[in-house]
């Protein structure tokens, strides 16, 4: 996919290369986040926090701060923070404070499919409230003074409405929207709709991020060809290949299991160093087994079972650098 356009936001914000990695709960904290781009320099085009949910009162800027810490040398990928609420005021005057936090913008989550979130009316759920969502994205932006972009998902029940959508995400002048190709109601499990990509990108004229099952470099490639995309945002293919974003680029890459054990030591170790606790560590490990099961990099995946029933992060990573040398289908990242 080498020689895309970067994607330009304005006020000197750009996206280049234009591939993004997703903000994901649980998952892009600040260690996650520093060693992805350290990983993959020059490769990843933004970064963003995981959602910092917003009830009331607005988060004072100190918090916000906290969440914005970026790891290693200055430079590197843009930031963005983003934020999660049902209350435009509320939501507004939390990303007032964003650029003082050192956010280079601030993305809306109205993705999430989680039943809590549903339930208190935000992420998804203002999906199928149509106005709503333009309220709250018209409030942030006339609050806000940086590019506010926006992630949804193609629909709540039916994907009928994204069009309107993404027009009033448009119209309340938002900068970005990046189009996760599954319903709330399909979760993560059902195969990804790109037509519904498409379909955003023919309805505005802002850039369209497309997401939702882009787990290699040819997918990357795929996503662009078949969408018009202007950029592809890359989620939980990343756990199972941290160096997914130079192989999109066809740049050369590790491919050796021991290079996956080392680059997930790092990361425990990292989370540690910024205040985990061993057992928090070992939590985020295991997602990343998860990952590397359903990725077929490990097999049989019941060899992961004793991992995930472990508490200490240095014996997951023994265990796991034998089982990644110890099997073929497991050995490669390529």
């Amino acid at each position: 996919m080498s020689g895309r356009p970067a994607i330009e936001l304005g006020g000197g914000l750009r996206f280049d290369p234009p591939l993004l990695l997703a903000p994901m709960e649980g998952v892009t904290d600040r260690s996650f986040r520093g060693l992805v781009a350290e990983a993959n320099p020059g490769a990843v085009g933004a970064l963003c926090t995981e959602f910092v949910r917003v009830t009331a009162p607005p988060i004072p800027v100190r918090r916000l701060r906290a969440e914005l810490v970026r790891p290693g040398p200055p430079g590197g990928p843009p930031l963005g923070l983003q934020l999660m609420g049902n209350r435009p005021e509320t939501v507004a005057a939390t990303a007032a404070g964003a650029a003082e936090a050192g956010a280079d913008f601030v993305d809306l989550n109205f993705g999430c499919p989680a039943p809590r979130v549903f339930q208190h009316r935000a992420g998804s759920a203002l999906l199928d409230d149509p106005p709503a969502l333009e309220r709250m994205v018209r409030a942030v932006v006339a609050a806000c003074p940086l590019p506010v972009t926006v992630k949804i998902r193609a629909g709540g029940a039916e994907d009928r409405r994204i069009e309107e959508i993404v027009r009033r995400i448009e119209d309340a002048g938002a900068r970005l929207v990046t189009v996760h190709a599954r319903l709330r109601i399909e979760r993560y499990t059902d195969p990804p709709d790109w037509r519904r990509i498409e379909r955003a990108v023919a309805a505005v004229s802002i850039p369209v991020v497309g997401n939702g099952g882009v787990d290699s470099p040819a997918a990357v490639g795929r996503m662009f060809a078949a969408t018009g995309c202007a950029g592809v945002m890359i989620g939980r293919a990343i756990l199972a290949d941290p160096w997914l974003f130079r192989r999109a680029l066809g740049r050369p890459a590790p491919t050796d299991a021991a290079a996956q054990v080392a680059w997930l030591r790092c990361y425990a170790a990292r989370m540690q160093e910024g205040g985990a606790t061993p057992l928090q560590a070992a939590g985020r490990l295991k997602q990343i087994v998860k990952a590397l099961v359903a990725a077929g990099r490990i097999h049989p995946a019941e060899a992961a079972h004793p991992l995930l029933r472990m508490a200490e992060p240095d014996a997951i990573l023994e265990r796991l650098g034998r089982i990644l040398t110890g099997h073929g289908s497991g050995a490669s990242l390529s």
